[in-house]
């Protein structure tokens, strides 16, 4: 499908030559536009011949040479994203209760989301075309749901019908130079134990083309009628789990290997120190979440403590049940040091998720305002990941919703501790 466009910005270089909203853009420089990665990668170059079709149907040639760094101009209507045609056994969605926002039952399974923002893909539902497009346009890095590289486990786990090698895949977009970095989603009696191993051996040799790899424990949430009958870790497997990738880390001197902070808190392993996570590669996996924002407290914790200082308030920081002990130590440093601004931290149950679900970015108002019951006078301190990119929490309740039902303050503090701001 040609790209259509959308909106074109006021005195760019296609405003100059008469470029519409609503036009199509067919190609340029003999290149089919399909999408906007097309668009930047192929409306890069100084010299543009473009192929236009009006709303009329009406056909013409445009050139542009671009001599300054003046915009194109071209913005492109919203791209539709590539759903999964996987039936994976873990799948959260599919866990997910009914009648919320329908954002959350999205099943992205996209390349360029994946290039783009970091979003993780199965790549099972890529033509032999996206895998020549990725190399061609040097899409890299990828992060890539691996899962096992045993091709027969793989389908069994993630429900397709097709044949498909991950390790093939994997061996060549490696060799055309693309990065990868891997998630393991691992599931008690699955994928775990010797199956692991065997794909952590497969993912560390020489021609494989992986910046890291993320351990992550299956999630479960209560809604699961009619799934497939799966299980948590317990501590003494997390713990197991855990020492193996270890043996990698030092035996092997693979330090690209990583567990999730679920594992370690699980496992009640004391949380690594910050260098095991070099560079943070796998942090929206909820890999060195607990380091980072550690780390960001004693950053700023100078202008957060002017921050509360100013209110001289108590506070009550909520969170979930896994980062409650770690948010305990930076409440009690701000006790120590703020007289005025005693601060406690409150562990909310997720009874709407189910109480396996221990993170906090999904809390829902409901359970909060059911097990937080402010003292007068004092201030609360809501995770910011509870709220979409709109402020709205997973059931729905807007950040003045929520101000309004407590009638006071309320402070929303990013789960990194990176930012806070007042509501």
């Amino acid at each position: 499908m040609p790209l259509v466009i959308q909106d074109i910005l006021a005195r760019s270089l296609a405003a100059r030559k008469g470029i519409k909203p609503g036009d199509k853009l067919l190609s340029i420089n003999g290149h089919d536009i399909r999408d906007f990665i097309d668009l930047q990668f192929y409306g890069s170059d100084s010299y543009l011949e473009c192929e236009l079709e009006n709303r009329d149907g009406e056909r013409s040639i445009v050139e542009i040479i671009r001599k300054d760094r003046t915009a194109l101009g071209i913005e492109p209507e919203a791209y539709r994203i590539e759903s999964c045609v996987n039936n994976c056994v873990f799948c959260f969605i599919d866990q997910m209760p009914p009648a919320l926002r329908d954002s959350l039952y999205v099943k992205d399974d996209d390349f360029l989301y994946s290039f783009v923002f970091g979003n993780y893909i199965s790549l099972t539902n890529l033509s032999a075309k996206d895998f020549k497009r990725i190399i061609e346009q040097r899409l890299s890095p990828l992060y890539v749901s691996v899962h096992t590289t045993n091709s027969q486990l793989r389908q069994q786990m993630m429900g397709y019908q097709m044949e498909f090698d991950i390790l093939s895949r994997l061996r060549q977009l490696s060799k055309a130079g693309i990065q990868m970095h891997c998630q393991i989603v691992l599931v008690p009696g699955w994928n775990d134990k010797a199956e692991l191993k065997h794909t952590l051996d497969d993912l560390i040799k020489p021609e494989m083309n992986v910046l890291s790899i993320g351990i992550v424990p299956v999630g479960l949430t209560r809604y699961r009628e009619n799934l497939q009958n799966l299980r948590v870790f317990m501590p003494d497997e997390a713990a197991e789990v855990i020492w193996l990738t270890e043996v990698y880390r030092k035996e092997k001197q693979i330090d690209y290997l990583y567990c999730s902070d679920e594992f370690f808190i699980r496992a009640k392993i004391p949380i690594p120190a910050c260098d095991y996570y070099q560079d943070y590669p796998q942090i929206e996996n909820g890999i060195g979440m607990v380091c980072l924002m550690q780390e960001n407290f004693r950053d700023k914790k100078r202008s957060f403590m002017k921050e509360v200082r100013k209110k001289g308030q108590p506070i009550r920081m909520v969170t979930g049940v896994s980062a409650a002990g770690y948010l305990q130590e930076i409440a009690d440093y701000i006790t120590a040091k703020a007289d005025c601004c005693p601060t406690t931290v409150q562990a909310v149950v997720n009874n709407f998720m189910g109480p396996t679900v221990t993170v906090s970015g999904l809390l829902t108002f409901t359970d909060i305002k059911k097990q937080v019951k402010p003292q007068e006078n004092e201030i609360i301190a809501l995770p910011g990941n509870i709220f979409n990119h709109e402020g709205i929490t997973l059931d729905g309740f807007s950040q003045l919703d929520i101000k309004e039902y407590w009638q006071r303050d309320i402070l929303i503090i990013e789960p990194l501790f990176d930012d806070w701001e007042w509501i």
